[in-house]
């Protein structure tokens, strides 16, 4: 009975955040929109830092990939650049609003201490923000597609579900770290070497098949790994996602794991914030 009542509470919960989320989400898109030009305002090239540090990484990444090492790691008929943007794009986007939502509520400590603000919003804020860079990215990505000689094809509507997919991982992982930032702010650090690390053990520019035996199950594990073969299954590849049963329900079990025990810790933690910051 109080493992049923636990449940209801977490959808009573959930309910709950999903109906204020649509309350306040004009409110939600103006402080995106205050937050995407003030980490920019900074800097002489403003926005253009969104995208130059992205394309210098993908242009060595490539360099290193086709001109020195020459991979041939992925299959000689699918092209190289229009596959690995398909795995550096959604890296660039989840790997910024981890870093950015990880240090969302120690800058926006304001809207916490000052004014009656459901601070389980805030890391939306970044997801918003970065979502909206990512899009471009993902024009970007669609003629890159086109120009290598890759046909549309109906399965790059399900773009929408990968997206999807990301903000529900990255709004649980933002939860936990964010609100553990407040009380340990070493996490900041903890989290931009976890990162680097999934960065190199991530097949993004690599292919997974060159695993063997139980390393290869490892990288199945990676709920990242879901999210950057989508995107190739989409643009690539125009698989659909539910030829893919196994990966995923592990990858939609694991996600609502995460975000079930990120808002436990989120609301455990929430009514000490304003002390602390």
């Amino acid at each position: 009975m109080k493992l049923i009542r636990k449940i209801q509470k977490q959808f009573s919960t959930l309910f709950d955040f999903i109906t204020t989320l649509l309350k306040l989400r004009s409110l939600i898109v103006q402080l995106a929109k205050r937050d995407f030009k003030n980490r920019f305002a900074a800097s002489y090239l403003g926005i253009y830092w969104a995208f130059i540090q992205p394309f210098i990484t993908f242009f060595v990444i490539w360099f290193v990939f086709t001109v020195g090492f020459k991979s041939s790691n992925i299959e000689p008929s699918i092209p190289f650049v229009p596959w690995l943007l398909c795995g550096m794009l959604p890296w660039f986007f989840m790997q910024d609003v981890v870093n950015q939502g990880t240090q969302s509520l120690i800058n926006y400590s304001y809207l916490i201490t000052k004014i009656n603000f459901r601070s389980s919003m805030i890391p939306i804020i970044k997801i918003a923000t970065s979502l909206a860079i990512h899009l471009i990215f993902l024009i970007i990505l669609v003629i890159v597609t086109l120009l290598y000689g890759i046909p549309p094809a109906l399965q790059w509507v399900q773009i929408i579900y990968f997206l999807f997919c990301s903000v529900i991982l990255l709004l649980s992982i933002t939860w936990l770290t964010s609100s553990i930032t407040v009380f340990f702010r070493d996490m900041e650090n903890i989290v931009n070497v976890g990162m680097q690390i999934l960065f190199w053990a991530t097949p993004i520019f690599w292919h997974h098949s060159v695993l063997s035996g139980k390393l290869q199950y490892i990288a199945y594990l990676n709920p990242f790994f879901y999210i950057i073969n989508g995107y190739r299954d989409t643009f690539i590849y125009h698989q659909w996602f539910f030829s893919k049963p196994l990966f995923t329900c592990y990858f939609w079990i694991f996600s609502t794991l995460c975000f079930i025990g990120s808002a436990l810790v989120f609301s455990r933690l929430k009514p000490h914030f304003a002390d602390v910051l």
